[in-house]
């Protein structure tokens, strides 16, 4: 049953009076409080919901009847409003976590498009700078994998010249910097 003192003023918030509304906010703000925080763990977000519930009680005050239950209207508002939060924090998460793992993909892969370009340019400068029959000879056994016979014989040349270009092509090759591996992966994945 409603004090007559609660629905005196009821009465004067529903016509706007802002001192009854003060009194209702000051009585009805820490349970309001405390059923969202029940609700969404979290005391930020709680300080959140009770400030739309006092919104949405303001806004509405017009809908509310005089003999009506102000405690339970507040309750079901601020439940709706608590559940709301959840779903809206979830999709929030859900959101971020396809947004993070989408940019870690994106990030991930571009890293390692402009790494493999970078890795390619350093190669190709690296063949460019090594004499024309060594970096043939080189390219061929190591890029295209033929044996040392097959490039003896493709090339004219003894199988003694070709270890020696190789010998040679490999010393350059720790010199640069870059690693046989390298080499390897690159003209393996990407030529």
């Amino acid at each position: 049953m409603i004090k007559q003192l609660d629905k005196d003023v009821l009465a004067l918030f529903i016509t706007g009076e802002e001192d009854a509304f003060e009194r209702i906010y000051y009585t009805y703000v820490e349970r309001v409080f405390n059923v969202s925080f029940f609700l969404v763990k979290d005391t930020g977000w709680s300080d959140d919901i009770v400030q739309e519930v006092f919104i949405k009680l303001w806004e509405n005050r017009a809908k509310i009847q005089s003999d009506q239950d102000l405690w339970t209207y507040i309750y079901v508002l601020t439940k709706r409003l608590s559940l709301n939060k959840l779903r809206s924090i979830k999709r929030s998460y859900n959101c971020f976590e396809r947004l993070w793992d989408g940019l870690s993909e994106t990030s991930d892969s571009t890293y390692d498009i402009i790494a493999a370009k970078e890795l390619k340019m350093k190669i190709q400068n690296f063949l460019n700078s090594l004499p024309p029959q060594q970096k043939k000879v080189f390219s061929l056994s190591r890029i295209d994998g033929f044996s040392y016979q097959e490039i003896a014989d493709q090339l004219d040349i003894s199988i003694n010249t070709v270890k020696n270009h190789i010998v040679q092509a490999t010393k350059s090759l720790k010199k640069s910097g870059l690693g046989q591996e390298a080499l390897f992966l690159l003209f393996f994945l990407y030529f």
